[in-house]
């Protein structure tokens, strides 16, 4: 008998996981896994084994997921699981909030930027996240509708929502103005889509940016050092402005994080430690943002009738030319906000099982036991689709979120408990006011050459959605095929 055959024996009938749902393949090699992290369909992959094994299954021999949600709850609001190793690929500069494994310190940087995500400061924010949002992108679809002789243009929405979602983040973090939307380009877009290939390539191999495999990545490695270059001039160029007593504090990210303290040391944060957290927020929340706002969107012209009752709920609540902040979409946009809630639900962007790594003493889920060390997957799709919160869950039903918090608070697209996402109340902000605004002032429709349309069904009924791609977060896979939508201006009312 050769070590092979021993080794397939063990892994198949008496290593600590071989009880464990999951295909055979899983349990003998992390190919599978990782074939499907390569192809950008980890998303699918968790989703689909969930449907198929349940609350717990083998991804690879060392990793399991579950899906069961007091299982993941149990996991999230807990330090004991701290994050794998795979997070430190996504470290820029110094550690971050969302890459630090240490739960001191993300306690530590919680309470330092924590103020700046709250209500309180996101009101004094939100000057700048219209002027540079939703007031961005109706100068930029009204002068596409103005050029086009039809009284109409065909735009790509997906990448508008990325052009201005960094926009927005580059006015908070950076105190610039990038213009990616009026100009359709931006330095910060490549800087962006580097970080996250090269991240990626970190988590795929450990520390992939180090010698010998950083020979082959020569050209991200440099694209990341100009984005933490930039970052960290943005940061010293600000701290120069306030030494010269001349400069008015603006009301801004960037400033907030300068300003911002450890309450129990009185440490303030350096220029590389706003420069690491700066960075991260850009990359992740820029892109969880818009993707989001994509995937609301998508789902809304595959539901005519759902557009159009959301569409109808925000021309009855506010006047044609009226701007909607947030907290008035907030208060008298309910349908809207629970098709935001369902599009989160039914396509979360951040697919990837959140990976987590069980404690000294090891854990017990759905009567398995898992030893320590054992890698741990979140998986957030099987949550957001687990039949003992959700009835009927591959249909798009936005009515589930209406009148019911405890529906909110069971999505878990943007984490939760003691890790939970800090930028989420920013998202909100960006997504109300920019979706809200979209219907109040634009008809909208798909072209007519579409491939995705509420005519083409799938197995179980429901209009067949445009497939998905997972760099770092989960957006459609051909954008500039899937995402064209026809513009024209709303009748007065």
């Amino acid at each position: 008998m050769s070590i092979y055959d021993i080794y397939v024996i063990y892994a198949l009938y008496f290593a600590p996981l071989c009880n464990i749902p999951g295909s055979t393949i899983s349990k003998l090699t992390t190919a599978k896994m990782n074939m499907h992290a390569f192809l950008g369909l980890i998303s699918d992959f968790s989703e689909d084994e969930y449907f198929s094994r349940g609350d717990i299954f083998t991804m690879a021999p060392n990793a399991v997921a579950i899906s069961n949600p007091t299982d993941c709850r149990a996991v999230l609001t807990s330090h004991r699981f701290v994050k794998s190793e795979m997070y430190a690929g996504f470290e820029a500069a110094e550690q971050n909030i969302f890459s630090t494994r240490s739960p001191d310190l993300s306690r530590t940087r919680r309470k330092q930027v924590g103020p700046a995500f709250t209500n309180l400061y996101l009101n004094d924010m939100e000057p700048i996240i219209l002027e540079t949002g939703i007031m961005a992108l109706k100068d930029k679809w009204d002068g596409e509708i103005a050029s086009s002789p039809s009284g109409q243009a065909t735009v790509c929405y997906a990448i508008h929502f990325m052009m201005v979602t960094l926009d927005v983040f580059g006015a908070l973090g950076f105190g610039q103005r990038f213009h990616a939307l009026r100009d359709n380009k931006s330095k910060m877009v490549h800087w962006i889509e580097d970080y996250s290939k090269l991240a990626m390539a970190c988590v795929a191999y450990s520390r992939a940016d180090t010698f010998p495999t950083s020979l082959f990545l020569r050209r991200l490695i440099k694209s990341r050092e100009e984005f933490l270059a930039f970052g960290m001039a943005a940061a010293e160029l600000r701290r120069n402005q306030l030494r010269n007593g001349d400069f008015e504090k603006p009301k801004d990210l960037l400033q907030i994080l300068i300003d911002s303290q450890d309450p129990d040391s009185k440490f303030k944060m350096t220029d590389a430690q706003v420069t690491a957290e700066n960075t991260i927020f850009m990359v992740a929340g820029s892109d969880t943002t818009s993707q989001t706002m994509t995937w609301v969107l998508h789902f809304l012209l595959l539901h005519p009738d759902v557009l159009h009752r959301a569409t109808e709920e925000v021309r009855q609540a506010f006047p044609r030319h009226h701007l909607i902040t947030y907290a008035e979409g907030k208060a008298h946009l309910p349908y809207l906000e629970a098709c935001i809630f369902e599009s989160m639900r039914i396509r979360p962007v951040s697919g990837f099982p959140m990976p987590r790594v069980v404690p000294e003493g090891g854990a017990t889920f759905q009567g398995h036991y898992l030893p320590a060390g054992t890698m741990l997957g979140v998986n957030v799709s099987g949550v957001n689709n687990h039949a003992s919160l959700w009835s009927n869950p591959r249909k798009f039903m936005p009515e589930r979120f209406l009148d019911d918090e405890k529906a909110k608070n069971n999505i878990l697209t943007f984490s939760s408990g003691v890790r939970v996402c800090p930028g989420r109340v920013l998202a909100q902000y960006e997504m109300v006011t920019i979706l809200a605004n979209i219907l109040k002032d634009y008809d909208l429709a798909l072209p007519e050459d579409s491939l995705f349309t509420p005519e083409k069904r799938d197995v179980y009924g429901n209009p067949i959605p445009m497939p998905r791609f997972q760099c770092l977060t989960v957006g459609p896979k051909y954008p500039e095929r899937d995402c064209r939508i026809v513009i024209s201006p709303a009748p007065e009312y």
